[in-house]
């Protein structure tokens, strides 16, 4: 799975929301299977999380509304979408999850038929199912969140525009991502931080489930979903069909990390819409793509400790525990 894939050597590879947490791995892992990678920013996106491959890569800034007017704008044999908005739960402006998520998907689905790209790896995710256990490609979307409805609708429109225009689309939907460079807000990062810097550490009843995934196990099940000949018009999940409770894994992290206290439990309040038990079946993605995860939990929480605490002093992006 983590090996090289001949098909992406020297591949002009177009990613969008190469800032964020999972798009800045797309682009790491790209680059270091030898594509041609050029990462899409927004003028006020900080790109910190791609300092390891910054100078093996191609910038272009702007909007996706510029895409069609700039004579600068990228042309790429495979295009990967990645950008979103409302990842932040905390984020409730669901007309800009609308803009970005639906209007933005068509932009990048337009631009990539204009440039004769060969595949567009569209990268949703588990919300678009809403709740469900071990879950597999054929379940319904019943998303429980205007981010997961808004998701789920780019998955379709990308899916429908394929259909249509002749261009050859392929989705991935990956489950509940963790791993090095994740937002300071989130489960892990919060745990792994407040454990180190003598806070407490706050969750909410964390009976909730979730299936953990390794950020570069998904990133490296997108490269595939890029260069297999198989995976077109395809959908694939990216999980490990292990359900574990949220709060069985924000302890499992103090313990790693370090910590005297326990966790303390509902401190945080449930988010509206969350789903509350989600996990996936990998099967198809195996049998496709060749893909299976590379990190079971225990050992992907630990990695993901030893990062935080090898990378020494904290970026700015952690200075504050949330």
């Amino acid at each position: 799975m983590n090996g090289h894939i001949p098909a992406l050597s020297g591949t002009e590879v177009m990613v969008t929301g190469a800032s964020g947490f999972l798009g800045s791995a797309v682009v790491r892992d790209l680059v270091n299977r030898g594509a041609r990678v050029t990462a899409v920013l927004r003028a006020s996106s900080n790109p910190w999380r791609l300092a390891p491959v910054d100078d093996r890569i191609v910038r272009w800034v702007g909007s996706l509304d510029e895409l069609a007017g700039r004579r600068d704008a990228p042309v790429a044999a495979v295009v990967v979408h990645c950008a979103a908005s409302g990842v932040d739960q905390r984020f409730s402006d669901v007309r800009a999850m609308v803009e970005t998520n639906v209007r933005g998907t068509l932009q990048i689905l337009e631009h990539a038929a204009r440039v004769g790209a060969g595949r567009f790896v569209h990268v949703g995710t588990s919300g678009e199912y809403g709740a469900g256990v071990m879950l597999d490609e054929a379940a319904p979307l019943c998303p429980t969140s205007e981010y997961g409805a808004t998701r789920a609708a780019a998955t379709l429109l990308a899916r429908a525009f394929g259909n249509t225009r002749g261009l050859d689309v392929t989705v991935v939907r990956p489950f509940a991502v963790y791993g090095p460079f994740e937002a300071a807000y989130r489960l892990i990062p919060h745990c792994i931080l407040n454990t180190i810097t003598g806070r407490p550490v706050e969750i909410s009843m964390g009976t909730q489930t979730r299936d953990y995934v390794h950020v570069d196990d998904v990133a490296a099940g997108i490269a595939l979903a890029c260069a297999v000949p198989e995976a077109k018009g395809k959908v694939f999940n990216l999980c490990t069909g292990v359900e574990t409770t949220v709060l069985d894994a924000a302890r499992e992290v103090v313990a790693l990390a370090g910590g005297a206290m326990d966790v303390v439990v509902g401190a945080r309040p449930d988010i509206p819409g969350e789903m509350w038990r989600t996990s996936g079946s990998p099967q198809f993605a195996r049998e496709v793509l060749g893909w299976m995860p590379g990190h079971e939990l225990g050992g992907g929480l630990s990695a993901t400790v030893d990062w935080f605490r090898r990378i020494g002093t904290l970026p700015p992006e952690y200075s504050r525990t949330t």
